[in-house]
């Protein structure tokens, strides 16, 4: 699985259909989801194992059947808990969709505050009541029939998008702020320092250029990191680069070696552990398996 990092690049569905789903499953890794946001809302429903769900500074522990919700622009992560493979399906959406075609009491009183975030759902869908368990089995429908193509599947998706929101009203936190302003600052200066190592990551980058860019000394940089993405600078920096050696491996013909130069790492050993430390196999294991998968034979 290629997990996007900051803000998606992925285009979800079309202009004409805004939707996506995505079926993720047997996730055998500690980290399923990195720190990444997408201006589209999302329910996600966890359909084995728990997930630990990170959405700005809150958590959420997501059980087996239960589903989250993440509104547009919120940046979120996931992890798994316990060492059970865990999986998740899940419908990703522009609010948009949503809008009327004209300004009428619809737009005014549902969407408007909806697409504002001034009425917010609840993050955290347990099934626990009898309107939540009528939730989950629409947004287990709207996945189901998008991933199948059924019949009229972005009709029914659409109205039932909207009985989801209709059966959510009675629940919404009325003018509440995304985040408070400590949460907030902390939130974008994140998104700032995952947006430099996003798109600096092919070329050399020093601990000290990331702390510099927030201001931070190195040791406090480090403990900020850490304590919003549970894991380290160079750790995260290397699962990118990861991501992005397997993109390429999926996609091209390059040596080993040149896409290790590619990403970022000047050392083909170090490349080759590290690369086998996130994937366990190697560059040469992994694509191999495509090979295997595809039935079409590859130049190394």
């Amino acid at each position: 699985m290629n997990r996007a990092l900051l803000k998606e690049e992925r285009i979800h569905g079309n202009p004409m259909y805004p939707v996506s789903s995505y079926v993720m499953e047997d996730l055998d890794y500690t980290t399923i989801m990195d720190s990444h946001w997408h201006e589209e809302m999302e329910f996600t429903i966890v359909t084995r194992g728990t997930i630990s769900f990170q959405i700005g500074t809150e958590y959420h522990e997501v059980q087996t059947g239960q589903a989250m919700f993440v509104h547009g622009g919120e940046l979120h992560a996931g992890r798994r808990i316990g060492d059970e493979a865990c999986a998740f399906s899940a419908v990703v959406f522009d609010g948009e969709f949503l809008s009327s075609r004209g300004y009428d009491h619809l737009q005014e009183q549902f969407i408007e505050p909806l697409l504002q975030k001034k009425s917010l759902p609840p993050s955290h869908i347990t099934g626990q009541e009898p309107w939540e368990r009528e939730i989950l089995q629409l947004i287990a429908a709207i996945i189901e029939d998008n991933e199948r193509s059924a019949p009229a599947y972005q009709l029914t998706t659409k109205a039932r998008l909207y009985q989801i929101f209709a059966l959510l009203q009675g629940h919404m936190r009325e003018n509440v702020p995304t985040a408070a302003g400590g949460d907030l600052e902390k939130i974008e200066r994140l998104k700032k320092v995952l947006g430099y190592m996003h798109k600096h990551y092919a070329s050399p980058i020093k601990l000290g250029d990331l702390a510099e860019l927030l201001d931070m000394s190195e040791g406090y940089f480090c403990r900020f990191f850490k304590s919003m993405v549970h894991k380290t600078p160079v750790d995260y920096l290397n699962r990118y680069r990861t991501q992005q050696a397997c993109r390429l491996l999926e996609t091209s013909g390059h040596k080993i070696v040149e896409i290790a130069m590619e990403v970022g790492f000047d050392n083909l050993s170090y490349f080759i552990s590290v690369f086998k430390q996130h994937q366990g196999c190697t560059p040469s294991q992994y694509r191999k398996r495509l090979e295997s998968a595809s039935g079409l034979v590859q130049h190394f």
